[in-house]
């Protein structure tokens, strides 16, 4: 057991840690695409821009453009949706992710696409 100035003695033996304030970048290259995203102990000599911490955490919507941020335009035009089907995409039933390539389990669905 320790004493009160033992105590007090290993107390003064710890340093007080700061933490080093955040600051949201987004690093980029030549071509505007963004390669890196720091918080803190951000590398030096790269290309980078200081962002709130929403579009940090939706980088992947955005490049660089002269210098600013653009709204990456990811829309195909189209989608495609998997529907319940009698012939179609073999998969593990309840598992639609999960493609079958030989009909040899005992449950299978069938699953088709359906463009909208």
């Amino acid at each position: 057991m320790f004493t009160e100035l033992e105590f007090l003695k290993a107390m003064q033996k710890f340093e007080v840690i700061i933490e080093e304030p955040r600051e949201y970048r987004l690093h980029y290259d030549s071509s505007g695409g963004i390669y890196m995203c720091t918080q803190q102990n951000h590398p030096k000599d790269t290309k980078y821009l200081v962002v709130d911490e929403r579009t940090y955490l939706e980088y992947y919507k955005y490049q660089v453009i002269k210098g600013k941020l653009k709204i990456i335009d990811n829309d195909p035009g189209y989608r495609v949706q998997l529907t319940r089907s009698d012939q179609g995409y073999a998969v593990v039933k309840n598992h639609a992710g999960i493609l079958l390539e030989d009909e040899i389990y005992d449950s299978i669905e069938h699953y088709a696409t359906k463009i909208n």
